[in-house]
């Protein structure tokens, strides 16, 4: 039994060894996407078309790079997919697809609910040019991105068909025999640069329209370059349609270049260019913010270049800068001078919208008055509506520097408000300056105490402006009170009271008249400051005087009485009468001058200042000769003695000069006449008696 058993064992062992290997292998993965023909499998996905196609089933990501598709030029796509998720094909490098048979198919095709998104920065260049194929097709959505570069050229269909197509930043060239594009919606925003055309009569570039629940039918473009060619209007929107910034430039060989059956806006600064052959427009509202529209009808007839139906209409917070037209007669028209701006009217529209801003001015300080604004060179009140851009603005105000300087407005809100600060004049500081000058000129050392004049100088403060103008007047005057409140310093009365001095030294009953000296004396002022010194100096220079012209009293001559008859012995009478000879005051011994002053009493009382002392008094010496007939000769000669003694003579006064040692010549010249005259007088009484005898 065992070995039956092993027998079948083997048996089968040798069975399974002769089947196939790949009966045993695994199945690929495949995939619902087809390159050229070819099914994406788990085995090929990585290395498709030499390695110029690969697949990554985890992203849905197509990737070609430098990929030629036109092996199977007879199947009905390119690239076809029906995944359940949006088809990604991202481009590197040059590529291309093309069906080069009339039946040969469509360049990317996807089921009705697929999307795909083309993105990367490569091209890529789709020629298809069978009836009624299409360059890209799909009943979902068809997304243009990053920097991909795509030209579809589909001769018997649409360029691109699908639900909504939206080319972000991409730049599409797409030219189809119905349409450049045909769908729902259409968005051509972020700088793409789009050219759309249709090459058959009755069609438009392109064709915006609502779906079976009456949606859509929008055409969107925002800052790109949309450039559109068609026989019906190169863009024509079943909705409505909105041009926010970048250029628009629409030609229709046979129609209106734009028509939209809602509402046009026009706006962001959008330069929209049109040339038709009847008017553009719509069926809705034409709405113009900031932009710039040049309208141009080519038609032989007179047709206006905008349609009447929907005059343009510039919104609230923009302006006309610019608009000029021509009419029928080809003249052009200024239509901001004319003041006409009927665009509806004229072959040819050409105007300039712009953005105008609200702007309020705020001049400060508060409580300014007479303030006046003017913006280029116009004065304005309250707000006024600028642009964009910069603007010279002035402004005035009383008390105020005049204001000039640029400002800019931006459409940032923060710009609308211009704040003015203006500037105070500056105060007027010519009192204060006078002041100063005033306080300057003087000499602080004829003043007693100057600090209070400094103390205002120094407490000056020179930025005051024009408001702070009492405060700066204060400060002159300040100065000018200290200037005032100063005292002199006293006059110097020294040289004054030297003289007085003088004067009261002096003996006025010596002079003849001393009214001057006393007058001058009581003419002194006492009061006088420093820069009066001259008039001081001068009271004592009128004392000075005084005293230089006083005249002395004359002196009187003193009376001399002998007191007693000198003592003689008789002797012979001399032949002839003696000489007498005043000589100095005899001693014991009649040859010999006395050696002491005599006392002289003098009969009459003395002047009270004599003039003059006498030295000494004379001696009388008898020197006769004897003739042949000697007489007798006395023995002594008699002493004369005055009956008063003479008051001692002042000492000179150096300060006068007629007095002193000048009249001492005189002084003794009388005092020897008196004293000679007693002498004589003695010996002639002496000669009597003794004749008597």
């Amino acid at each position: 039994m065992k070995k039956k058993l092993f027998a079948i064992l083997l048996s089968i062992v040798m069975v399974a060894g002769l089947l196939p290997a790949t009966a045993l292998a695994a199945e690929p993965t495949v995939y619902d996407i087809w390159v050229d023909g070819v099914q994406v499998t788990s085995e090929n996905k990585d290395n498709l078309f030499s390695g110029t196609v690969s697949y990554d089933p985890t992203t849905h990501t197509l990737s070609l790079n430098n990929a030629t598709l036109d092996n199977d030029t007879m199947s009905d796509y390119g690239i076809k997919t029906t995944i359940p998720s949006t088809l990604k094909i991202r481009l590197t490098g040059t590529n291309s697809i093309t069906r080069t048979d009339p039946g040969g198919g469509v360049g990317i095709y996807l089921n009705y609910s697929n999307s795909v998104e083309i993105t990367g920065d490569g091209t890529l260049v789709i020629n298809v040019i069978g009836e009624n194929y299409d360059g890209i097709s799909t009943g979902a959505d068809v997304k243009i991105s990053d920097k991909a570069n795509v030209t579809i050229n589909a001769e018997g269909g649409l360029g691109i068909a699908g639900r909504m197509v939206e080319i972000d930043g991409a730049t599409v060239n797409s030219t189809g025999l119905y349409a450049g594009i045909d769908a729902h919606w259409l968005k051509i925003i972020n700088g793409a640069d789009v050219t759309l055309k249709a090459t058959q009569d009755g069609r438009n570039g392109a064709y915006i329209r609502k779906d079976q629940e009456g949606n859509g039918g929008d055409i969107e473009l925002a800052a790109s370059k949309v450039k559109a060619t068609s026989y019906y209007p190169a863009l024509f929107a079943r909705g409505n349609l909105t041009v926010n910034g970048g250029e628009v430039n629409c030609t229709s060989t046979a129609d209106g270049a734009i028509w939209a059956k809602g509402n046009i806006l026009i706006k962001g600064g959008a330069k929209v260019t049109t040339d038709g052959k009847s008017p553009m427009g719509g069926n809705g509202t034409f709405t113009v913010e900031e932009a710039e529209i040049d309208a141009k009808n080519t038609n032989e007839n007179n047709t206006p270049a905008i349609s009447d139906k929907c005059v343009p209409v510039i919104a609230d917070g923009y302006h006309l800068n610019y608009a000029k037209a021509v009419d029928s007669e080809g003249t052009e028209i200024d239509l901001l001078s004319s003041g006409t701006q009927d665009f509806a009217k004229y072959k040819n529209v050409h105007f300039i919208t712009k953005a105008v801003y609200p702007v309020s001015f705020v001049v400060t300080p508060d409580g300014l008055t007479n303030v006046v604004v003017k913006v280029n060179g116009q004065e304005v009140t309250g707000s006024v509506s600028l642009e964009a851009g910069t603007y010279p603005v002035e402004v005035t105000a009383d008390n105020c520097k005049a204001y000039s300087d640029n400002i800019t407005i931006t459409p940032d809100t923060a710009t609308h408000t211009q704040t003015i600060a203006m500037t105070y004049l500056p105060a007027d500081y010519t009192k204060v300056d006078a002041a100063i000058a005033k306080a300057n000129a003087l000499e602080k050392d004829n003043y007693k105490d100057f600090s209070a004049v400094e103390e205002a100088i120094n407490a000056v403060v020179r930025d005051k402006n024009i408001t702070e103008q009492d405060e700066v007047d204060a400060m002159a005057q300040a100065i000018e009170n200290a200037i005032t409140a100063l005292q002199y310093k006293d006059a110097d009365y020294t040289k004054v009271d030297e003289a007085i001095a003088n004067a009261n030294a002096l003996n006025k009953d010596a002079y003849t008249n001393f009214t001057a000296v006393e007058t001058a004396i009581n003419a002194v002022v006492r009061d006088k400051n420093i820069t009066e010194q001259d008039k001081v100096d001068a009271m004592a220079k009128a004392i000075e005087d005084a005293m230089a012209a006083l005249v002395e009293k004359p002196t009187e001559a003193p009376t001399e009485t002998p007191t007693a008859a000198p003592s003689t012995s008789p002797t012979e009478a001399p032949t002839e009468t003696p000489t007498v000879t005043p000589t100095a005051a005899p001693s014991t011994s009649p040859t010999e001058a006395p050696t002491e002053t005599p006392t002289v009493k003098p009969t009459a009382t003395p002047s009270a200042r004599p003039t003059a002392v006498p030295t000494a008094t004379p001696t009388v010496k008898p020197t006769a000769t004897p003739s042949a007939r000697p007489t007798a000769v006395p023995t002594a000669t008699p002493t004369v003695k005055p009956t008063a003694t003479p008051t001692p003579a002042p000492k000179a006064d150096p300060n006068n000069p007629k007095t002193g040692s000048s009249n001492l010549p005189v002084v003794f010249g009388s005092a020897a006449l008196v004293l000679s005259g007693g002498a004589l007088a003695a010996v002639l009484i002496y000669k009597k008696k003794r004749h008597e005898k």
